[in-house]
């Protein structure tokens, strides 16, 4: 009894609180086996042994406990089943009822369709009679025109015979026409020829003419391609005018680029020379559409190289070169394979500085007009 007090610990009072459930449940067991008051038997432990104290009651309380917990597990889970059963009925039947909805939209569409299809029928078989009408109204017409036209054809018929009678007469009038015509066309003939043996002479002598002309034009060719200097005493101009000495622009061109001394009042001192401000510019006029082969600038020798430096040389829009570095001469040669056609030349120093050179040479080949660039 020891051991038993210290795995279920009671109170001094807990018989007394289980005597009425053991009694309950006494009771109900007599019941059911169909016994009496004089028949019932004191409860008995696992063993079969009768329990005769509090202590030996216990266990079997807890066991009837743990089966009363598994009836009520049990229960509740039959009761879980049956709530999901009716779920799944209310399912179907929401499923059945849009199946009858949709089975009946189904069947108000055939039906709308089935009525339209009918009044489609109905308004083709009406346009159908219409049409027939319409034809046979066409048909009558049409039998009526062809009344006319062989009525037509009947008069036609008289007139050419009619018209047979006298076509005999006009034939010969026309014969002695075309007899006449026939000596006018031999005697226009005649002078065909005459005129056929001077068109011929003329031919001769245009063809002559034109390889004189094939030959003329070959010569002129090949002095149009020849490269010679076309900037020799071309008009030219500058944005400004060194005052001291005269330095026009016309030195630039004169041929002269051997003298350049050092005082500004020398006679023979023959470059340009602008004042010192900036974009200064000088232009030469070439006076026609030349093929650029080479440009040629000759710098002032007396002194300061540097102040070249920055001067851009264009033909026309075309950028030829950019001086950056002080040089007696500078050399800008056109590549044969992008040629450029140009009707001036232009230095353009973009520097705050003086623009003074001895002299611009420039290559190239032309005149050409606009459309006829050949060389």
């Amino acid at each position: 009894s020891s051991g038993i007090n210290a795995e279920w610990p009671l109170r001094p009072g807990i018989f007394t609180m289980l005597r009425f459930p053991l009694v309950l449940v006494i009771l109900q067991c007599w019941l059911v086996h169909g016994g009496t008051f004089n028949s019932i038997s004191p409860p008995t432990n696992a063993n079969g042994s009768v329990i005769e104290s509090k202590d030996d009651i216990t266990p079997h309380w807890y066991a009837l406990r743990e089966e009363a917990a598994k009836i009520r597990e049990e229960a509740q889970k039959m009761r879980t089943d049956a709530y999901d059963t009716m779920r799944k009925a209310f399912q179907m039947k929401e499923e059945a009822m849009e199946f009858r909805e949709a089975a009946y939209q189904a069947r108000m569409e055939m039906e709308t369709s089935m009525v339209e299809a009918l009044s489609l029928l109905k308004t083709q078989a009406s346009a159908t009679t219409l049409y027939v009408q319409d034809m046979r109204t066409t048909l009558s017409n049409v039998k009526g025109r062809l009344d006319v036209i062989e009525d037509r054809m009947e008069d036609l018929e008289r007139n050419l015979e009619d018209g047979f009678e006298d076509a005999g007469e006009r034939f010969a009038a026309l014969e002695g026409k075309l007899e006449i015509s026939v000596e006018k066309m031999n005697a226009v003939g005649d002078k065909v020829e005459l005129n056929n043996d001077l068109i011929f002479s003329v031919q001769t002598k245009v063809e002559a003419s034109g390889v004189m002309t094939a030959s003329i034009k070959s010569r002129q060719e090949v002095t149009l391609e020849e490269v010679r200097i076309i900037s020799l005493y071309k008009m030219s101009d500058q944005t400004t005018t060194y005052a001291n000495g005269g330095h026009h622009s016309g030195f630039a061109v004169d041929g002269q680029f051997v003298f350049s001394h050092w005082e500004p009042g020398t006679p023979v001192r023959t470059v340009t020379h602008t004042l010192s401000l900036a974009d200064q510019k000088l232009w030469i006029d070439l006076g026609g559409l030349f093929r650029i082969h080479r440009v040629q600038i000759w710098n002032s020798r007396h002194c300061c190289l540097e102040r070249f430096i920055g001067t851009h040389t264009y033909a026309d829009e075309r950028l030829l070169g950019v001086a950056i570095s002080g040089k007696f001469m500078y050399d800008y040669k056109v590549d044969a394979g992008d040629p450029i056609y140009a009707r001036s030349i232009t230095l353009h120093q973009v520097r705050v500085e003086y623009l003074h050179v001895s002299e611009v040479q420039v290559w190239g080949s032309g005149p050409f007009a606009e459309d006829d660039k050949f060389a």
